[in-house]
């Protein structure tokens, strides 16, 4: 990372300086995304100590449990960003850049299985942690494909999107219960998608 990164938040919701503070944030969200995608219902002192943090200090981070599963909806969000722009959907074919989305997204699974799962995010709160902007992308090549024939004209995109991520799901689910190798999964889970979302052939 550049030296001109800019700071990230501290853990009173202000600016603060990158380091010590930054990194311990970081450590808490990777302990929790882990520990929840197990256990839902993981008590906070768990994600501590998975977190090789004390109570006290995840306290100063995120005052609650509420906080925390808050914080790890925008860092989804974020990450499903970031993971769309590098997946440069706007270059080359439609079959390429839609491989290249599923790869992405697949990555991802494991985060938004227990963010799907989670009861006490609201639909207010999808939308204010910047998911559905970060979807745009998304859209965007379905619509282009659908202009090129490459998608069936007759699915809407909210489909195509929920179409994408149940079946991520899916194949993580596969990883974790049935010991599916990891690029077996995915390459099921691209296959089942491009064989439901291109028009049929009479």
């Amino acid at each position: 990372m550049a030296a001109t990164a800019p700071s990230a938040p501290g853990p009173t919701g202000t600016p603060g300086p990158t380091g010590t503070l930054q990194r311990t944030r970081r450590a808490i969200l990777d302990a929790a995304i882990e520990v929840y995608s197990q256990d839902g219902s993981a008590s906070l002192g768990e994600i501590a100590r998975a977190a090789q943090v004390g109570r006290s200090t995840l306290h100063r981070y995120f005052a609650d449990r509420a906080a925390l599963i808050h914080a790890l909806l925008e860092d989804c969000a974020v990450a499903t960003r970031h993971a769309v722009e590098e997946a440069g959907l706007e270059d080359g074919p439609v079959a390429d850049a839609f491989r290249r989305l599923v790869r992405a997204m697949f990555d991802l699974g494991y985060r938004v299985n227990f963010l799907f799962s989670e009861d006490t995010v609201s639909p207010d709160e999808w939308t204010e942690s910047g998911w559905d902007a970060a979807h745009v992308p998304m859209a965007l090549l379905f619509q282009r494909g659908q202009d090129e024939g490459y998608f069936d004209e007759e699915v809407e995109v909210e489909w195509f999107v929920r179409s994408l991520w149940y079946l991520i799901s899916a194949g993580w689910e596969a990883m974790d219960e049935d010991g599916l190798p990891r690029h077996v999964a995915l390459e099921r889970v691209t296959r089942t998608l491009e064989g439901g979302l291109r028009p049929r052939r009479d």
